[in-house]
């Protein structure tokens, strides 16, 4: 801990009498680089976007009163156990999310800017990218939770760390594989269609993968 006055840095720095160089714990480190990687992808930047938007589109006391799904959890902008907290109640609560959001945007009984806002997020989560975004993003930081939780322990050493960021390290690179990526797009795709109500299916609109999607193709 780096506290001014009652940080173990300071308390080292007072009972030596000089400098001592800060080095953040090993699981704190874990946390800043994954949150550095995820904010660097426009595609999760957009997403978490869209999650601290959900948060605080259901807080409101008027819509709260009508949300029947998991309380969403606000993001914390270095720690990204909140990440997996937000995309693990969404995926859970989604359904919960989409007919609150239907509900909101064609009830009169609502403000108008406040419907407007509904529909706009019913739009956004209804796309199979953000489905397809936010199951990757889960997949990935619960393979990173339990190297987390077990590098907070009293006895862990730096060789035991080094170990277990590596393996968890392996096991996200066994993701990146063009079977994992298919079965989860379809998984995603077939999800959309049976999230759709008859009268918000766009005709002509192809379920495409994230970078492909209408407006984002290639050349």
């Amino acid at each position: 801990m780096s506290g001014r006055r009652g940080g173990v840095q300071r308390l080292l720095q007072d009972e030596l009498g000089r400098e001592i160089p800060y080095v953040h714990r090993f699981n704190h480190q874990l946390h800043l680089v994954v949150v550095h990687a995820m904010s660097g992808e426009r595609a999760i930047e957009d997403l978490f976007n869209i999650c601290n938007v959900l948060y605080t589109f259901t807080r409101k006391p008027i819509v709260a009163a009508h949300y029947q799904g998991n309380t969403l959890k606000r993001l914390l902008e270095q720690r990204w156990t909140g990440h997996l907290a937000t995309v693990h109640i969404i995926l859970k609560s989604f359904q919960d999310i989409v007919e609150l959001l239907r509900h909101v945007e064609n009830s009169a009984s609502f403000p108008a800017d406040l419907r407007m806002e509904a529909a706009g997020l019913l739009s956004r989560i209804l796309k199979p990218s953000f489905k397809f975004h936010t199951q990757i993003i889960c997949k990935i930081l619960s393979l990173l939770e339990p190297a987390n939780r077990m590098m907070q322990s009293e006895e862990m050493d730096l060789q035991t760390a080094v170990q277990l960021v590596n393996t968890a390290k392996e096991c996200v690179e066994a993701l990146r594989t063009e079977k994992v990526f298919t079965e989860m797009w379809s998984e995603c795709a077939q999800e959309r269609e049976d999230d759709i109500h008859p009268g918000e299916m766009i005709r002509g609109v192809e379920f495409l993968p994230p970078s492909c999607e209408p407006g984002q193709r290639n050349g």
